[in-house]
C-alpha cells in the first residue's frame, strides 16, 4: 500500500490556508501574515495551525478563531488549490499496480471534498483525516488502521509526506518513509527511505 498525505504532498493549499488563517486573524483586528510563515505552521493538525497563528495574541479565543478559519476555509477550499504537478497523470497508474491510501492531519470533511472535486478520490481505497478521537501523526493508529482494512503489511507499504510528522509516523508504523522535497514541511532527522523533488519519481515504486 502507499499511503499519502494530502497538503504538501498531493495538493498545494497553501494560498488557500493562509486566507483562511488571515481571515481569522482579521476578525481579531490583526494584521495578515505572510504565506511563508503560515507554511512553516502546516502539518500538525489544525489546532497547531491556530495556536500558531495567534502566538502573539494570547487574548484571542483559539476556539472561536479555529470556528472562523473552518467556516472560511470550508467555503473557500479550492480558489487557488490545486494538485503538483505529475499526480494527476501518476495517480491512475499508481493505483493500477498498489493499493493507495490517504492519511492526513487535514479534518475530515474538508480531506474528503478536496479530493472529490480535484477528482482523485477514486483511486483512494482510504480517505483518513482529522475527527474527533482519532489521534493525529506522528502517531501511527491511522496508518495502521489503513492498512489493516486491507491487511496490508506495513514493511511493504509506503508513507509518502513532506512532513516530518508524516516520516515519524511511517517508522513508528513500521513503513518504508518517502520524503516530498517539493512541499511545505522538513526533516528533523527522521529515517527516510526515499526522497523525490518530483512526483512522478514514486513511478518506480
Amino acid at each position: 500500500m502507499l499511503i499519502f498525505d494530502l497538503d504538501g504532498t498531493l495538493i498545494d493549499s497553501l494560498a488557500d490556508i493562509a486566507a483562511a488563517v488571515n481571515f481569522a486573524r482579521s476578525q481579531f483586528s490583526l494584521p495578515a501574515i505572510h504565506e511563508n510563515t503560515v507554511r512553516s505552521y502546516i502539518g500538525d493538525g489544525l489546532s497547531n495551525l491556530i495556536k500558531r497563528s495567534f502566538a502573539e495574541a494570547p487574548e484571542v479565543d483559539l476556539e472561536l478563531a479555529a470556528q472562523l478559519q473552518v467556516q472560511y476555509y470550508g467555503e473557500h477550499l479550492l480558489v487557488h488549490t490545486k494538485l503538483f504537478p505529475g499526480v494527476a497523470e501518476a495517480l491512475p497508474q499508481l493505483a493500477a499496480k498498489h493499493r493507495l491510501a490517504l492519511v492526513t492531519n487535514k479534518p475530515q470533511a474538508a480531506s474528503e471534498k478536496i479530493c472529490r472535486e480535484l477528482e482523485i478520490s477514486q483511486y483512494l481505497s482510504v480517505i483518513s483525516g482529522d475527527v474527533p478521537g482519532r489521534k493525529l501523526k506522528p502517531h501511527p493508529g491511522a496508518i495502521l488502521s489503513a492498512l489493516a482494512q486491507y491487511d496490508e503489511k506495513p514493511e511493504q507499504s509506503w508513507m509518502i509526506g513532506d512532513h516530518y510528522t508524516d516520516l515519524a509516523a511511517a517508522t513508528a508504523a513500521g513503513c518504508q518513509a518517502c520524503f516530498c522535497k517539493y512541499g511545505f514541511g522538513q526533516i528533523r532527522g527522521e529515517k527516510v527511505d526515499l526522497q523525490i523533488d518530483h512526483f512522478s519519481e514514486l513511478l518506480q515504486l
